[in-house]
């Protein structure tokens, strides 16, 4: 299901609360709406950073072009996330509270990153990783491949460092294209 019929059919379902609850990545996992993890990284920081609380107030008080810009350019320039993704995530639910008609279209990008996920490799050994820190970055090289990543994505890839190297691959791809 795509991400805004599974927004509509959540808030359908379960009422318009729902987007201030994190049960919300969940219940869009099962209803396989992520186009790819940045997408989902997207709605989990707008639920725990309280995002949707303030979307929420713009839409019950018909201010939500104001409380959308401001949540879109927060994400983009205090979190990180590309604004392409950015834009995405917000259309989709502005189609699912019914603030507009036209239909999201998933950005190039969430499509790469979604390829990249399910590209199967026939290398699913585990990784060397070699890591240079310099100036609050970390690069990662692994198989001649380099990715630059910032101290919270360095911990979380540390914690995958045992996964097989075609899945260490796909996060660090991710996080290196946040990063962009």
């Amino acid at each position: 299901m795509t991400l805004e019929k599974a927004l509509s059919y959540a808030i359908d379902n379960e009422g318009i609360g729902i987007l201030l609850e994190n049960r919300l990545i969940n219940y869009l996992n099962d209803l396989q709406a992520f186009d790819s993890s940045a997408v989902k990284r997207i709605l989990t920081t707008m639920i725990e950073e309280g995002y949707f609380t303030k979307l929420q107030a713009g839409l019950s008080s018909d201010n939500y072009e104001l409380q959308f810009n401001d949540v879109r350019s927060s994400l983009v320039q205090n979190d990180g996330f590309q604004a392409d993704l950015v834009q995405y995530v917000l259309d989709c639910l502005l189609y699912a509270v019914h603030k507009t008609g036209n239909v999201p279209t998933i950005p190039q990008s969430a499509i790469e990153t979604k390829k990249a996920m399910t590209k199967k490799t026939s290398n699913s050994g585990k990784c060397d990783l070699q890591v240079v820190h310099a100036n609050d970055s970390y690069l990662v090289t692994t198989n001649g491949q380099s990715y630059e990543l910032d101290e919270s994505q360095y911990k979380a890839i540390m914690r995958k460092k045992d996964m097989p190297i075609d899945r260490l691959e796909v996060w660090l791809q991710s996080y290196a294209e946040e990063n962009k």
